[in-house]
Protein backbone atom coordinates (compact mmCIF):
# COMPACT_ATOMS: atom_id res chain seq x y z
CA UNK A 1 0.00 0.00 0.00
CA UNK A 2 2.35 2.83 -1.49
CA UNK A 3 0.92 5.74 -2.69
CA UNK A 4 2.78 8.87 -4.51
CA UNK A 5 5.12 10.57 -2.42
CA UNK A 6 4.66 14.05 -4.50
CA UNK A 7 4.24 17.51 -2.64
CA UNK A 8 2.25 20.14 -3.55
CA UNK A 9 4.18 23.26 -2.77
CA UNK A 10 2.77 25.68 -1.52
CA UNK A 11 3.10 29.24 -0.34
CA UNK A 12 6.67 30.54 -0.53
CA UNK A 13 9.97 29.04 1.13
CA UNK A 14 10.27 29.07 4.63
CA UNK A 15 13.74 30.51 4.88
CA UNK A 16 15.08 34.21 5.93
CA UNK A 17 13.95 35.90 3.18
CA UNK A 18 16.12 38.63 0.52
CA UNK A 19 19.02 35.96 1.52
CA UNK A 20 21.80 35.30 -1.59
CA UNK A 21 20.88 31.60 -1.50
CA UNK A 22 17.07 32.22 -1.56
CA UNK A 23 17.46 34.17 -4.37
CA UNK A 24 19.64 31.76 -6.04
CA UNK A 25 16.84 28.91 -5.42
CA UNK A 26 14.48 31.51 -6.93
CA UNK A 27 16.85 31.29 -9.85
CA UNK A 28 17.16 27.55 -10.10
CA UNK A 29 13.33 27.00 -9.50
CA UNK A 30 12.32 28.99 -12.38
CA UNK A 31 15.33 28.43 -15.33
CA UNK A 32 15.55 25.52 -17.51
CA UNK A 33 17.84 22.54 -16.23
CA UNK A 34 20.34 22.25 -18.64
CA UNK A 35 20.29 18.91 -20.43
CA UNK A 36 23.52 17.47 -21.82
CA UNK A 37 22.66 14.84 -24.23
CA UNK A 38 25.56 11.95 -25.61
CA UNK A 39 23.06 10.60 -27.58
CA UNK A 40 20.06 11.66 -29.48
CA UNK A 41 17.63 9.54 -27.53
CA UNK A 42 18.50 7.96 -24.05
CA UNK A 43 16.98 4.59 -22.61
CA UNK A 44 17.56 3.41 -19.25
CA UNK A 45 15.85 -0.12 -17.97
CA UNK A 46 12.57 0.70 -16.42
CA UNK A 47 11.92 -1.96 -13.25
CA UNK A 48 8.61 -2.71 -12.20
CA UNK A 49 7.84 -4.35 -8.57
CA UNK A 50 4.34 -4.29 -7.58
CA UNK A 51 2.94 -0.90 -8.61
CA UNK A 52 6.19 1.12 -8.71
CA UNK A 53 8.63 1.88 -11.04
CA UNK A 54 12.53 2.40 -10.46
CA UNK A 55 15.52 3.10 -12.29
CA UNK A 56 19.03 3.54 -11.72
CA UNK A 57 20.97 7.13 -12.53
CA UNK A 58 23.76 9.39 -10.26
CA UNK A 59 23.48 12.02 -8.42
CA UNK A 60 27.12 13.93 -8.33
CA UNK A 61 28.65 10.33 -9.34
CA UNK A 62 27.12 8.30 -6.48
CA UNK A 63 24.85 5.67 -8.55
CA UNK A 64 21.60 4.71 -6.62
CA UNK A 65 18.42 3.37 -7.40
CA UNK A 66 15.83 5.40 -7.52
CA UNK A 67 11.70 5.59 -7.87
CA UNK A 68 10.46 7.09 -10.82
CA UNK A 69 7.08 8.98 -10.11
CA UNK A 70 5.99 11.45 -12.47
CA UNK A 71 3.51 12.83 -9.61
CA UNK A 72 6.17 13.94 -7.65
CA UNK A 73 9.53 16.46 -7.43
CA UNK A 74 12.78 14.41 -7.16
CA UNK A 75 13.15 13.87 -3.58
CA UNK A 76 16.46 12.57 -1.90
CA UNK A 77 16.59 10.86 1.24
CA UNK A 78 18.30 12.52 3.83
CA UNK A 79 20.53 9.99 4.69
CA UNK A 80 21.98 9.86 0.75
CA UNK A 81 22.14 13.57 0.96
CA UNK A 82 23.76 13.79 3.31
CA UNK A 83 26.35 11.21 2.22
CA UNK A 84 26.80 13.65 -1.01
CA UNK A 85 27.57 16.36 1.33
CA UNK A 86 24.76 18.73 -0.30
CA UNK A 87 24.15 22.15 1.29
CA UNK A 88 20.91 22.95 2.47
CA UNK A 89 19.86 26.01 0.90
CA UNK A 90 16.18 26.84 1.89
CA UNK A 91 13.03 24.99 3.15
CA UNK A 92 9.67 24.59 2.05
CA UNK A 93 6.58 23.32 3.62
CA UNK A 94 3.67 21.66 1.68
CA UNK A 95 1.47 18.70 1.41
CA UNK A 96 1.77 15.37 -0.08
CA UNK A 97 -0.56 13.10 -1.29
CA UNK A 98 -3.11 12.77 1.46
CA UNK A 99 -3.15 16.47 2.34
CA UNK A 100 -0.66 16.22 5.51
CA UNK A 101 1.66 18.82 5.71
CA UNK A 102 5.07 18.34 5.16
CA UNK A 103 8.35 20.41 5.44
CA UNK A 104 11.37 19.74 3.73
CA UNK A 105 14.80 21.23 2.74
CA UNK A 106 15.56 22.15 -0.94
CA UNK A 107 19.23 21.46 -2.07
CA UNK A 108 21.05 22.16 -5.28
CA UNK A 109 22.74 18.88 -7.26
CA UNK A 110 25.79 19.65 -9.60
CA UNK A 111 24.47 16.67 -11.61
CA UNK A 112 21.89 14.22 -12.11
CA UNK A 113 23.06 11.53 -14.80
CA UNK A 114 20.20 9.54 -16.46
CA UNK A 115 21.51 7.04 -18.75
CA UNK A 116 23.54 8.96 -21.87
CA UNK A 117 21.99 12.27 -20.46
CA UNK A 118 23.20 14.39 -17.83
CA UNK A 119 20.86 17.05 -15.72
CA UNK A 120 23.33 20.01 -14.34
CA UNK A 121 22.26 22.24 -11.56
CA UNK A 122 18.81 20.43 -10.67
CA UNK A 123 16.72 21.56 -7.24
CA UNK A 124 15.84 18.75 -5.28
CA UNK A 125 13.88 18.17 -2.30
CA UNK A 126 15.11 16.40 1.14
CA UNK A 127 13.20 14.39 3.21
CA UNK A 128 13.74 11.56 6.06
CA UNK A 129 11.59 8.64 4.61
CA UNK A 130 12.89 6.40 8.04
CA UNK A 131 9.96 7.50 10.08
CA UNK A 132 7.38 5.76 7.04
CA UNK A 133 6.52 2.18 7.40
CA UNK A 134 6.57 0.82 3.95
CA UNK A 135 7.91 3.20 2.14
CA UNK A 136 11.20 3.60 4.26
CA UNK A 137 11.61 0.45 2.72
CA UNK A 138 11.18 0.83 -0.81
CA UNK A 139 13.11 4.71 -1.36
CA UNK A 140 16.61 3.69 -1.52
CA UNK A 141 18.44 7.25 -2.74
CA UNK A 142 15.09 8.91 -3.31
CA UNK A 143 12.64 10.02 -6.10
CA UNK A 144 13.14 11.11 -9.56
CA UNK A 145 10.48 13.68 -10.53
CA UNK A 146 8.97 15.86 -12.79
CA UNK A 147 11.19 18.76 -12.80
CA UNK A 148 13.44 16.71 -14.59
CA UNK A 149 10.55 16.52 -17.62
CA UNK A 150 10.55 19.93 -19.40
CA UNK A 151 13.10 20.16 -22.46
CA UNK A 152 12.45 16.21 -23.64
CA UNK A 153 9.69 13.90 -24.93
CA UNK A 154 9.52 11.15 -22.65
CA UNK A 155 8.20 7.69 -22.98
CA UNK A 156 7.24 5.53 -20.33
CA UNK A 157 6.77 1.99 -21.70
CA UNK A 158 5.88 -1.19 -18.79
CA UNK A 159 5.74 -3.44 -21.34
CA UNK A 160 9.12 -2.87 -22.82
CA UNK A 161 10.72 -1.92 -19.40
CA UNK A 162 12.19 1.06 -20.74
CA UNK A 163 11.91 4.74 -20.40
CA UNK A 164 13.23 6.90 -23.06
CA UNK A 165 13.86 10.50 -23.10
CA UNK A 166 15.03 13.00 -26.49
CA UNK A 167 14.66 16.46 -26.78
CA UNK A 168 11.77 16.33 -29.33
CA UNK A 169 9.21 13.43 -29.93
CA UNK A 170 10.73 13.74 -33.49
CA UNK A 171 14.24 11.89 -32.21
CA UNK A 172 11.89 9.34 -31.33
CA UNK A 173 10.68 5.95 -32.94
CA UNK A 174 7.33 6.97 -34.71
CA UNK A 175 4.35 5.73 -33.16
CA UNK A 176 0.23 5.64 -33.45
CA UNK A 177 -1.18 7.16 -30.49
CA UNK A 178 -4.73 6.22 -29.88
CA UNK A 179 -5.61 9.22 -27.39
CA UNK A 180 -3.89 12.50 -27.49
CA UNK A 181 -4.41 15.59 -24.87
CA UNK A 182 -2.90 19.12 -24.13
CA UNK A 183 -0.03 18.74 -21.52
CA UNK A 184 0.22 21.47 -19.40
CA UNK A 185 3.38 22.62 -17.78
CA UNK A 186 2.09 25.48 -15.07
CA UNK A 187 5.73 25.96 -13.65
CA UNK A 188 7.76 23.94 -10.68
CA UNK A 189 7.88 21.28 -10.07
CA UNK A 190 6.37 21.16 -13.58
CA UNK A 191 3.84 17.89 -13.21
CA UNK A 192 2.39 17.00 -16.12
CA UNK A 193 -0.99 18.06 -16.05
CA UNK A 194 -3.95 16.99 -19.04
CA UNK A 195 -7.19 17.34 -19.59
CA UNK A 196 -10.00 14.93 -19.19
CA UNK A 197 -13.83 14.59 -19.08
CA UNK A 198 -16.58 12.56 -17.77
CA UNK A 199 -20.08 12.64 -18.73
CA UNK A 200 -20.33 16.63 -18.67
CA UNK A 201 -17.91 16.90 -16.36
CA UNK A 202 -14.65 18.52 -17.62
CA UNK A 203 -11.47 18.67 -15.84
CA UNK A 204 -7.63 18.69 -15.21
CA UNK A 205 -5.81 16.00 -13.93
CA UNK A 206 -2.42 14.84 -12.74
CA UNK A 207 -0.54 11.99 -14.01
CA UNK A 208 0.50 10.38 -11.10
CA UNK A 209 2.73 6.80 -11.39
CA UNK A 210 2.84 6.90 -7.96
CA UNK A 211 -0.45 6.04 -7.62
CA UNK A 212 -1.49 2.37 -8.39
CA UNK A 213 -5.48 3.30 -9.91
CA UNK A 214 -6.16 3.88 -13.53
CA UNK A 215 -8.00 6.43 -12.77
CA UNK A 216 -8.28 8.35 -8.88
CA UNK A 217 -11.10 10.61 -9.16
CA UNK A 218 -11.56 13.77 -6.64
CA UNK A 219 -14.36 13.10 -4.63
CA UNK A 220 -16.51 16.47 -5.65
CA UNK A 221 -16.23 15.11 -9.23
CA UNK A 222 -17.62 11.68 -8.61
CA UNK A 223 -20.45 13.10 -7.01
CA UNK A 224 -21.86 15.02 -9.74
CA UNK A 225 -24.49 14.04 -11.38
CA UNK A 226 -23.02 13.51 -15.02
CA UNK A 227 -20.41 11.46 -13.63
CA UNK A 228 -22.76 9.13 -11.47
CA UNK A 229 -24.69 8.51 -14.58
CA UNK A 230 -21.26 7.01 -15.87
CA UNK A 231 -20.88 4.25 -12.76
CA UNK A 232 -21.70 1.04 -14.19
CA UNK A 233 -24.13 0.28 -10.99
CA UNK A 234 -22.88 -3.50 -11.00
CA UNK A 235 -19.57 -2.48 -10.81
CA UNK A 236 -19.33 -0.43 -7.25
CA UNK A 237 -17.21 -2.15 -4.39
CA UNK A 238 -17.17 -0.62 -0.91
CA UNK A 239 -14.92 -0.56 1.84
CA UNK A 240 -12.83 0.89 4.54
CA UNK A 241 -9.51 1.73 4.84
CA UNK A 242 -6.64 4.05 4.00
CA UNK A 243 -6.27 5.36 0.43
CA UNK A 244 -1.97 4.87 1.04
CA UNK A 245 1.15 5.96 2.94
CA UNK A 246 2.85 9.20 1.35
CA UNK A 247 5.98 11.77 2.11
CA UNK A 248 4.13 12.56 5.50
CA UNK A 249 2.89 8.71 6.79
CA UNK A 250 -0.68 7.43 6.15
CA UNK A 251 -3.62 9.06 6.29
CA UNK A 252 -7.04 9.26 7.70
CA UNK A 253 -8.77 5.89 7.48
CA UNK A 254 -11.84 6.35 5.77
CA UNK A 255 -14.82 4.59 2.92
CA UNK A 256 -12.77 2.98 -0.08
CA UNK A 257 -15.27 2.75 -3.69
CA UNK A 258 -14.25 1.27 -6.62
CA UNK A 259 -16.35 1.31 -9.70
CA UNK A 260 -16.53 0.85 -14.02
CA UNK A 261 -16.70 4.41 -15.91
CA UNK A 262 -18.74 3.84 -19.16
CA UNK A 263 -16.81 6.89 -20.24
CA UNK A 264 -13.30 8.53 -19.59
CA UNK A 265 -11.89 11.03 -22.00
CA UNK A 266 -8.90 12.30 -23.16
CA UNK A 267 -10.09 15.78 -25.40
CA UNK A 268 -12.33 13.73 -27.95
CA UNK A 269 -10.49 10.36 -27.26
CA UNK A 270 -12.85 7.73 -25.89
CA UNK A 271 -10.72 4.99 -23.87
CA UNK A 272 -13.63 2.60 -23.33
CA UNK A 273 -15.04 1.47 -19.89
CA UNK A 274 -12.35 2.18 -17.04
CA UNK A 275 -11.66 0.47 -13.41
CA UNK A 276 -11.64 3.83 -11.46
CA UNK A 277 -11.69 4.68 -7.66
CA UNK A 278 -12.22 8.16 -5.40
CA UNK A 279 -9.84 10.47 -3.27
CA UNK A 280 -10.30 12.91 -0.92
CA UNK A 281 -7.92 15.24 -1.94
CA UNK A 282 -7.77 17.20 -5.34
CA UNK A 283 -6.88 16.77 -8.34
CA UNK A 284 -8.35 13.90 -10.28
CA UNK A 285 -5.39 11.61 -11.01
CA UNK A 286 -4.84 9.30 -13.72
CA UNK A 287 -2.68 6.62 -12.32
CA UNK A 288 -0.28 4.02 -13.39
CA UNK A 289 -2.40 1.49 -13.99
CA UNK A 290 -2.94 3.65 -17.52
CA UNK A 291 0.17 1.85 -18.24
CA UNK A 292 -1.24 -1.47 -17.90
CA UNK A 293 -3.25 -0.63 -21.24
CA UNK A 294 -1.05 2.07 -22.91
CA UNK A 295 2.38 2.87 -23.36
CA UNK A 296 2.59 7.04 -22.30
CA UNK A 297 4.48 9.73 -24.00
CA UNK A 298 5.15 13.20 -21.89
CA UNK A 299 5.77 14.98 -24.89
CA UNK A 300 6.56 18.81 -23.10
CA UNK A 301 8.08 20.50 -26.14
CA UNK A 302 5.07 20.02 -27.87
CA UNK A 303 2.96 20.37 -24.94
CA UNK A 304 1.30 16.79 -25.39
CA UNK A 305 0.29 13.95 -23.57
CA UNK A 306 0.40 10.99 -25.46
CA UNK A 307 -1.10 7.13 -25.55
CA UNK A 308 -0.02 4.34 -27.34
CA UNK A 309 -1.36 0.61 -27.51
CA UNK A 310 0.73 -1.81 -25.84
CA UNK A 311 1.34 -4.91 -28.50
CA UNK A 312 -0.34 -6.55 -25.38
CA UNK A 313 -2.02 -5.65 -22.59
CA UNK A 314 -1.01 -7.02 -19.28
CA UNK A 315 -3.31 -9.34 -17.47
CA UNK A 316 -6.17 -7.82 -15.51
CA UNK A 317 -5.55 -8.46 -11.89
CA UNK A 318 -8.45 -9.78 -9.64
CA UNK A 319 -9.52 -7.21 -6.84
CA UNK A 320 -8.56 -9.21 -3.59
CA UNK A 321 -10.93 -7.06 -1.10
CA UNK A 322 -8.35 -6.76 1.17
CA UNK A 323 -4.77 -5.33 1.45
CA UNK A 324 -1.95 -5.95 3.57
CA UNK A 325 0.37 -3.11 4.70
CA UNK A 326 3.45 -2.84 7.63
CA UNK A 327 2.04 -0.22 10.61
CA UNK A 328 4.98 0.02 12.80
CA UNK A 329 6.54 -3.43 13.28
CA UNK A 330 3.26 -5.46 12.56
CA UNK A 331 1.95 -6.00 9.60
CA UNK A 332 -2.29 -5.36 9.44
CA UNK A 333 -4.87 -5.34 7.33
CA UNK A 334 -5.28 -1.55 5.96
CA UNK A 335 -8.40 -2.47 3.19
CA UNK A 336 -11.30 -4.42 3.34
CA UNK A 337 -14.08 -4.37 1.46
CA UNK A 338 -17.67 -5.23 1.88
CA UNK A 339 -19.15 -8.77 0.99
CA UNK A 340 -15.43 -9.73 -0.38
CA UNK A 341 -14.24 -13.17 0.20
CA UNK A 342 -12.13 -12.39 2.94
CA UNK A 343 -14.40 -10.23 5.21
CA UNK A 344 -16.90 -13.02 4.52
CA UNK A 345 -14.04 -14.98 6.27
CA UNK A 346 -14.34 -13.06 9.15
CA UNK A 347 -10.85 -11.23 8.48
CA UNK A 348 -11.34 -7.16 10.47
CA UNK A 349 -9.90 -3.99 9.25
CA UNK A 350 -6.81 -3.32 12.04
CA UNK A 351 -5.80 -7.68 12.38
CA UNK A 352 -2.43 -8.13 12.98
CA UNK A 353 -1.42 -11.05 10.37
CA UNK A 354 1.66 -12.78 12.09
CA UNK A 355 1.66 -15.16 8.65
CA UNK A 356 0.62 -15.68 5.33
CA UNK A 357 -0.27 -19.50 4.65
CA UNK A 358 3.09 -20.32 6.16
CA UNK A 359 5.25 -17.70 5.43
CA UNK A 360 6.17 -15.40 8.96
CA UNK A 361 4.90 -11.69 8.69
CA UNK A 362 6.32 -11.23 12.08
CA UNK A 363 9.68 -9.07 12.34
CA UNK A 364 12.35 -10.78 13.89
CA UNK A 365 16.13 -10.37 13.57
CA UNK A 366 16.15 -13.26 11.00
CA UNK A 367 12.76 -11.36 9.00
CA UNK A 368 13.24 -8.11 9.39
CA UNK A 369 11.03 -5.14 8.56
CA UNK A 370 12.18 -4.13 5.39
CA UNK A 371 12.43 -8.03 3.82
CA UNK A 372 8.31 -8.33 4.64
CA UNK A 373 7.57 -4.99 3.31
CA UNK A 374 10.05 -6.00 0.30
CA UNK A 375 7.62 -9.42 0.17
CA UNK A 376 4.60 -7.77 0.19
CA UNK A 377 4.94 -5.25 -2.75
CA UNK A 378 6.61 -8.13 -4.98
CA UNK A 379 5.05 -11.29 -4.27
CA UNK A 380 2.06 -10.85 -1.99
CA UNK A 381 -0.88 -12.18 -3.87
CA UNK A 382 -4.16 -11.34 -2.03
CA UNK A 383 -6.52 -12.63 -4.57
CA UNK A 384 -4.87 -16.58 -3.86
CA UNK A 385 -5.89 -18.76 -1.55
CA UNK A 386 -4.12 -18.53 2.14
CA UNK A 387 -4.28 -19.33 5.41
CA UNK A 388 -3.82 -15.83 7.76
CA UNK A 389 -2.57 -16.10 10.96
CA UNK A 390 -4.44 -12.91 12.90
CA UNK A 391 -3.99 -11.55 16.24
CA UNK A 392 -7.03 -9.68 17.68
CA UNK A 393 -7.54 -8.14 20.85
CA UNK A 394 -5.14 -10.51 22.26
CA UNK A 395 -6.50 -13.58 20.90
CA UNK A 396 -4.65 -15.64 17.92
CA UNK A 397 -7.05 -16.98 15.11
CA UNK A 398 -6.65 -18.76 12.10
CA UNK A 399 -8.73 -17.32 9.03
CA UNK A 400 -8.82 -19.18 5.68
CA UNK A 401 -9.70 -17.42 2.25
CA UNK A 402 -10.35 -19.35 -0.39
CA UNK A 403 -8.91 -18.33 -4.07
CA UNK A 404 -11.75 -15.56 -6.31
Amino acid sequence: MIRGFGIILCCAMVAAPASAQNAELGRLLTAPIRIERATPVTSVPLETRGDVLFVHASANGEASEFIFDTGSPTVLSREFADALGLEIVAQNTGRDANGTEVRMDFAVLDTLTLGTAVFHDVPVLIHDFSGLDMGACLVSAGILGSELFPGSAWRIDTEARQLSFAASLDEMAAFDPVATTHLYDFGYPHAPIVDYSVGDVSDKALFDTGNSAWVALFTEVAEADSVQQEILRDSIVTGTGFEGESAGGRGEAGTLTWFTLQDFRLDRDTLGPVRATTRAVPPTLVGAGVLSSYVVTLDYPGEQFLLEARTEAAPAREEPGYSLALVGDAVEVVQLFEGSAPATAGLQLGDQVTAFSGRSLSVTDENPKCSIARWLIDSFDASQAAELSVVRDGNVSTISIPQH
